[in-house]
């Protein structure tokens, strides 16, 4: 009688999926980790750049409206910084001020807008 020795071709098929499968797990979490990753490091370059520029056109009590709008202006790290001013169409005061900070990123123009509400009383509420 004889012993046979080693694995048969099923025992080797098998191995083989689970370790396939294994990897694939490890892939895919390595891929989402690094996306977060990527995530992480545009928000951080945004924060800094709405800092810049909220830093670089500073909204002052004693500012017109008209002065608070601020055109596009890039900074070093690729971003542009711009801000907008919203009519005040119920005559209330209150003015709508967009920051906006925008970016390319793989041939898409991204932005995100921070949204601020301004008093500024007219001529006869003053």
């Amino acid at each position: 009688m004889t012993t046979r020795r080693g694995m048969t071709l099923i025992e080797v098929m098998l191995a083989v999926a689970i370790l396939g499968a294994g990897f694939a797990v490890l892939l895919t979490g390595a891929s989402r980790c690094l996306a977060v990753v990527r995530r992480a490091h545009v928000y951080q370059e945004v924060q800094w750049t709405l800092s810049a520029g909220e830093a670089d056109h500073p909204m002052f009590e004693t500012n017109a409206i008209e002065d608070l709008v601020v055109a596009p202006y890039r900074y070093d790290n690729g971003l542009t910084y711009s801000r907008e001013v919203g009519e005040d169409l119920d005559e209330d005061g209150l003015y709508v001020v967009t920051a906006r900070i925008a970016w390319n990123a793989r041939g898409r123009e991204l932005s995100e807008d921070v949204v601020s509400l301004v008093y500024h009383p007219g001529e006869e509420d003053e």
